[in-house]
């Protein structure tokens, strides 16, 4: 702080104006986990359906997460695995549209990696067009799921850092 005022005062006396701006490091909001560049909040507390989950991690300025390398997927599992129950959890996968063709839902883009658990995906009973992540499986298999099935979900936002703010206004 002192070596702040001190460019202050040397400015102003040069009769300059200045304008500090202290940038905010990137962070995710309380309760948040950081990975590489997104944010994720696991949502264990409440069961929701597949589209209701999605909502509600709408109204967090979120999504679903999106799973698209294996290293944020070992990510997850390993948060997962250190929870105290083993459940299973919605991400943002669906073929709802065209069975079998299993597409983000916020992009519309087809996976490009996924780690389906054996045998899956294999859309039981013809009502399985959602996915989920399971926390009991080692290696965070997925599995797809009836969408108004009752699970936990997962909440993934873009890591923002906040933005520039004047620390004052001195006009020399």
């Amino acid at each position: 702080m002192c070596l702040l005022r001190m460019r202050v005062l040397i400015f102003t006396s040069l009769g300059l104006l200045f304008t500090p701006v202290v940038t905010g490091s990137p962070s995710c909001p309380h309760g948040w986990y950081q990975h590489g560049s997104s944010c994720y909040v696991f949502i264990d507390g409440v069961l929701h359906s597949w589209t209701e989950a999605m909502s509600f991690c709408k109204g967090l300025s979120a999504k679903l997460v999106e799973i698209e390398t294996r290293d944020e997927n070992d990510f997850l599992q390993q948060h997962l695995q250190n929870m105290v129950h083993s459940h299973n959890y919605w991400i943002g996968l669906t073929d709802a549209i065209v069975e079998n063709e299993w597409l983000w839902i916020s992009t519309q883009k087809e996976a490009q990696f996924t780690n389906w658990g054996l045998f899956q995906p294999d859309n039981a009973q013809n009502m399985e067009d959602c996915a989920d992540i399971a926390s009991f499986f080692p290696h965070g298999v997925w599995n797809d799921e009836d969408c108004d099935a009752k699970l936990h979900f997962i909440c993934e936002k873009e890591l923002k850092s906040t933005p520039p703010f004047p620390v004052g206004n001195l006009v020399g």
